[in-house]
């Protein structure tokens, strides 16, 4: 098992390393490098703990505290993601101070719950205690995850065009209920008295770090907020990006404005056709416009009923659908039009074309013939 020790340690370690070399590194790099570390502190401490027990190190005998950091490192991650967390303040240092109080507190005193041992079916009340802290405290910063999450679900669908799983930060949502469920495993194993739940205990931490690795080493941030705009006003809230409803009122924008932004629109997207660049965002169409991005979205909105992912993809499925219908493409793949027409993978393509038309892309192209 102490094989299995060193392997997440080791892994753990790399991800530090390579993120903290990056050559554009940005906060959430640097968050999810120090978690790392203290991720590979307990495996640490297992495999010192049972190479050399004669060891007495504080730090290195605390690995049950060091979970108390799960929670609020994933907060921060997520939050530098999305944009709500643009620099480490003493207000975010407050989340880390369960861990902090504990950490002087056994630094101090020596003392220490008894690290569970795989081989005792019985685990200490402290470890039991200690075990249902742990959870509590991961259980109440997931479903804070979970709503920051689904905020930011629904305020990227009025910037991007395509939502990749890197904007949706879906693999987030997966790897949130994966950590938690590590200890959710470490607990039961406690309170239940089962000490063979502790060796799926080390395997969902090692996959935990090495799900967060192979994401984490991919992941940019998805909403700068240091970014410059050419907006006046301050951005539109979650509300404002899904409403159906005019809200000239609160923005200044006036009806007569509304229509001639909206009039503007409908003639570039037809002749300039934007949406088939398929990085295209509301940012990047409102400068090629030259108007700014919360009277575009207002526009979009309140015009037109959609949000902006809704409306440049119905413009790219009516691309798909002439290009099937087109004589000279008919050697192309149903691939081939997606991409040509603005997608940059298969299956959003298809959901799009489906919801619009009722039908699949291949059973719409088989009705042409």
């Amino acid at each position: 098992m102490e094989h299995l020790l060193f392997v997440g340690s080791v892994q753990a370690l790399f991800t530090t390393f390579f993120l903290l070399n990056k050559r554009t590194k940005s906060l959430n790099d640097t968050i999810l490098a120090v978690w790392m570390v203290l991720m590979a502190l307990p495996l640490v401490s297992g495999a010192v703990m049972q190479l050399w027990p004669e060891i007495k190190v504080p730090l290195l005998r605390a690995n049950l505290v060091y979970p108390l950091t799960y929670g609020p490192f994933m907060w921060l991650y997520v939050g530098s993601l999305t944009g709500d967390v643009t620099r480490i303040t003493s207000r975010n240092l407050v989340h880390f101070a369960p861990f902090f109080a504990v950490s002087v507190v056994q630094i101090i005193t020596g003392w220490a719950p008894v690290p569970p041992n795989p081989e005792v079916a019985t685990f200490s009340t402290s470890i039991r205690v200690v075990g249902a802290i742990n959870l509590g405290i991961l259980l109440a910063y997931s479903i804070a995850i979970f709503r920051r999450l689904d905020r930011h679900a629904n305020a990227v669908v009025g910037h991007y065009s395509n939502l990749p799983n890197h904007i949706t930060l879906g693999w987030l949502r997966a790897m949130t209920a994966g950590v938690t469920g590590v200890f959710l495993l470490l607990f039961l194993a406690a309170f239940l008295s089962q000490p063979n739940l502790m060796d799926l205990h080390l395997f969902a931490l090692i996959a935990a770090i090495l799900g967060l690795s192979f994401f984490g080493l991919q992941q940019d941030r998805v909403f700068d907020a240091d970014a410059p705009t050419d907006d006046t006003a301050p951005a539109p809230d979650t509300q404002e990006l899904v409403s159906t409803k005019p809200r000239y009122d609160r923005s200044g924008l006036s009806p007569e404005r509304a229509d001639v932004i909206a009039q503007r629109l409908d003639t570039f997207m037809q002749s300039q056709r934007p949406y088939l660049d398929a990085n295209l965002t509301i940012e990047t169409l409102s400068k090629r416009m030259a108007v700014p991005r919360h009277h575009l979205t207002e526009v979009i909105s309140a015009r037109y009923e959609k949000n902006f992912y809704l409306f440049v993809n119905e413009y790219r499925i009516q691309a798909a659908q002439q290009a099937m219908k087109d004589p000279a493409q008919a050697e192309n793949t149903v691939l081939d039009i997606a991409y040509a027409s603005g997608f940059n993978s298969k299956s959003p393509f298809n959901t799009a074309f489906k919801k619009l038309t009722g039908m699949t892309p291949s059973q719409y192209r088989r009705d042409l013939a």
